[in-house]
């Protein structure tokens, strides 16, 4: 007698009647695929933290797809399947134009999605009727050629395109140099799905190829004497890497971490800051709030960052006072100098797990100022238990079973 545990995907359809007798629970299953046969011969065990189950005939010819990642499905690759398949993935699904809806109904069984999916208007009810889509969902007007993620236009971007080119964009920048005529030669309409981040010597002739412009989500920047750059990620800057800016607008989508232990002239490397957040302390701030923009959101902290996305072990005391953003697993170590902890942490701001030993629990608590997740002491399981725990499983960490 055992559990089956910790599968993306379970197919049971097939299951002998030994083994069913054998398999007294099903836990954490991300996808669990049964028969009305399996059904009848699973009905004792439990089934505890099923993401999604579904019922599919035994008779049914049918293939599998499992993606973590992004996948895109055009006209092409429906054509090349032989038989229907089901979809099962983590990330973005991306549906084409020119697909026609009666090859898509007949070739895709089922859609199993966690996270983005993306397609033409006429395809949307449709491809939503397959399965489960558990995100966000994006449609595009059919007849555009559409284009994921941030695209920023570029002459060399316009100079591919075919001529009166209809283009669908999830995020758009246009904040480069190009050429007008080019432009309006290539492009005939534009749809934003999301944002659209242009720069002010643009907005007027652009703004009237793009569908619905009034009503969309846009940032519009201003002039900049050498240019803006754009970066789409969060980015920290020290006086190193500000060397290579040389008096640039710099328009970030994220944060911007900024630390200088030596004094700088920003403006002579940074003009013009637009990004969501700037995190730095007093002296830092004092150096670059000439260069920011308006809406740009600033948080003060004392001390240097810590920005733990992943996870993290301090395991020796701290040289400098330090302000700890926790949004993974963070450990401190039980060797740690308590008095040294007391002193060197500002803050902590914990939005995932806080381990610490007993001695030093108390102090971790107090240096939470904003806790949006757990502070806990190392949890230890009885050897005894973690064995009768293994001997337990039949079938545990895999991507997916069948049986």
């Amino acid at each position: 007698m055992g559990k089956i545990t910790n599968l993306g995907v379970l197919d049971v359809r097939e299951i002998k009647e030994d083994l069913a007798k054998e398999i007294t629970q099903m836990e954490n299953i991300g996808l669990l695929i049964e028969s009305d046969e399996s059904q009848v011969l699973l009905k004792h065990a439990n089934k505890i933290n099923i993401g999604t189950s579904m019922k599919i005939p035994l008779g049914l010819n049918l293939k599998f797809v499992m993606k973590n990642g992004e996948m895109i499905i055009d006209k092409e690759y429906l054509e090349s399947i032989v038989d229907p398949i089901a979809i099962i993935m983590n990330g973005i699904l991306v549906f084409k134009k020119g697909i026609d809806p009666k090859v898509l109904d007949e070739m895709i069984y089922t859609i199993v999605l966690n996270g983005r999916l993306i397609s033409p208007k006429k395809l949307s009810g449709l491809i939503e009727s397959k399965g489960m889509i558990n995100g966000e969902i994006l449609s595009y007007t059919s007849d555009y050629e559409f284009f994921c993620g941030t695209t920023e236009i570029t002459n060399r971007f316009l100079k591919v395109l075919k001529p009166d080119s209809k283009l669908a964009f999830e995020n758009l920048v246009i904040i480069n140099n190009i050429d007008m005529d080019i432009f309006k030669e290539k492009i005939s309409n534009i749809q934003v799905l999301k944002k659209l981040i242009i720069i002010n010597d643009y907005e007027d002739e652009i703004a009237q190829l793009i569908d619905e412009y009034y009503g969309i989500n846009k940032t519009v920047i201003p002039n900049s004497s050498k240019g803006f750059i754009y970066i789409e990620d969060d980015i920290k800057l020290d006086n190193n890497s500000i060397k290579k800016y040389k008096g640039n607008g710099l328009y970030i989508n994220g944060v911007a971490e900024i630390e200088f232990e030596e004094n700088i002239d920003f403006q002579n490397h940074i003009e013009c800051l637009i990004c969501d957040k700037v995190i730095c302390d007093e002296k830092t701030y004092n150096m670059i709030k000439d260069s920011l923009s308006d809406e740009v959101e600033v948080e003060i902290i004392k001390g240097r960052l810590i920005n733990n996305k992943g996870k993290m072990v301090i395991s020796e005391d701290l040289e400098q006072e330090v302000t700890i953003k926790n949004m993974g697993k963070l450990i401190f170590n039980e060797n740690l100098n308590a008095d040294n902890l007391e002193k060197s942490v500002s803050e902590i701001i914990n939005y995932g797990l806080i381990e610490a030993p007993k001695n030093l629990i108390n102090i971790i608590t107090k240096k939470v100022k904003q806790n949006y997740g757990k502070i806990r002491e190392p949890i230890e399981k009885n050897e005894e238990v973690q064995k009768e725990e293994k001997e337990d499983i039949l079938y545990s960490n895999m991507a997916m079973l069948k049986l």
